[in-house]
């Protein structure tokens, strides 16, 4: 594939984004210049603070801690096994040129590969 198709892709992604920006800002203004709608969003403010409170004083609780450390280990665990299947995946896609598996229960499991844009602004690879 040509550079220049790619270029020509990213151009349209960054105008596309732009659009969106612009968009969004335009709807902001109009909420922000809104009475009723900064009153509400004050008393919603307020009710968030009370809900706030009310979570932290359970969360305090030691079996609720326990259990949100669980989620805590878990969630990373998780994160690892995925990650480690996501390079399995991609190691038999290079292999076999099927974006399909069958599963331990038998079952056929399609997967895609996927490949994301990266800007040398973020810290990945250093």
């Amino acid at each position: 594939m040509e550079t220049e198709q790619i270029q020509k892709r990213l151009s349209e992604i960054t105008k596309e984004e732009n659009e969106v920006k612009t968009a969004k800002r335009a709807i902001k203004d109009q909420l922000e210049n809104d009475l009723e709608y900064v009153q509400a969003r004050e008393e919603a403010k307020k009710a968030n603070l009370k809900k706030k409170s009310i979570k932290d004083g359970i969360m305090a609780m030691p079996e609720n801690q326990k259990y949100a450390e669980t989620i805590k280990n878990t969630q990373q665990d998780l994160n690892v096994l995925k990650d480690i299947l996501s390079a399995e995946l991609f190691d038999y896609f290079q292999k076999s040129q099927k974006e399909e598996i069958v599963d331990a229960e038998g079952q056929i499991r399609k997967f895609k590969i996927l490949a994301k844009l990266v800007s040398d602004k973020s810290s990945f690879g250093n």
